[in-house]
């Protein structure tokens, strides 16, 4: 992977990171709203569901985390002659 395109992918990657830390917070973390969210989502929602909701958001977060340290670490690599990495 060329060095422009290691760093596109890792602006895209931390973007995606930091949309998945706020559905963390907006889902999880935010305890001001968080009767009034959970009364209004629990009428919409079953909660079961939100449960599921919320584990995936935790589970998102930190897939995308892990993704981008492996490529933030692959820059690192040294290259082997004759051979292409992508």
């Amino acid at each position: 992977m060329e060095n422009t395109d290691r760093e596109r992918v890792l602006q895209k990657l931390h973007e995606l990171e930091g949309w998945a830390e706020y559905i963390v917070e907006a889902l999880n973390l935010d305890q001001r709203l968080e009767p009034v969210k959970r009364e209004m989502l629990e009428r919409v929602v079953e909660m079961q569901a939100l449960k599921q909701l919320r584990e995936m958001s935790w589970s998102l977060r930190d897939k995308l985390h892990l993704i981008a340290t492996q490529v933030e670490l692959s820059r690192a690599e040294p290259r082997v002659a004759g051979t292409t990495r992508g």
